[in-house]
């Protein structure tokens, strides 16, 4: 659904690939995430395979831009900054709440909505990577679990990121209410 929405790929094939990519199972949650050089002689049939995005800031720091999403837009986005042994963890050392237009332009941010209508994502958060070599954006994983503000988030923050979700569920009650 990624490639069919962005028209650029994430997948590639293990077996026909020249370089690193990233392993990882499809279940929910896992954070198993390993590098692995390819070609793969035997690939995982449990596993899927993508391309590895350098989503680093300055070549140090990982950076994930976890967008929550709510009928189809993102109210904000969660900057959860990693250091490389934390790279395909839930460990944090640091997140920031940003408005979505500081991260995302209006065009990525439709293709986000387009994305979120074509897998039925009504309320999830999407894990995005901006890849430093290219510029544009890949959805690694769709959560259709959102776990809410990660706990690294400031307090403050984690109240503000609460009434934004609150106050986009409301706004997607509204707009569903009229029609």
């Amino acid at each position: 659904v990624f490639e069919e929405t962005f028209g650029y790929s994430l997948m590639i094939d293990p077996a026909t690939h020249d370089g690193v990519a990233v392993e990882k199972s499809e279940l929910n949650g896992k954070h198993d995430g390993i590098i692995v050089e390819c070609p793969v002689a035997s690939p995982r049939s449990d596993r899927v395979y993508q391309r590895l995005i350098d989503n680093t800031f300055d070549g140090r720091e990982y950076v994930d831009i976890r967008t929550p999403v709510v009928g189809g837009k993102a109210p904000f986005v969660y900057l959860k900054r990693r250091t490389k042994d934390l790279r395909f963890s839930n460990e944090n050392h640091r997140v920031d709440l940003a408005p979505a237009d500081a991260l995302l332009s209006k065009e990525e941010q439709a293709k986000i909505s387009e994305f979120a209508h074509a897998i039925a994502l009504d309320f999830g958060g999407l894990d995005v990577l901006r890849n430093r070599e290219d510029g544009r954006i890949y959805i690694v994983d769709a959560n259709k679990t959102d776990m809410g503000p990660p706990s690294a988030l400031p307090a403050a923050d984690k109240v503000k990121a609460m009434r934004g979700i609150a106050d986009a569920f409301a706004g997607l009650v509204d707009e569903r209410l009229k029609a």
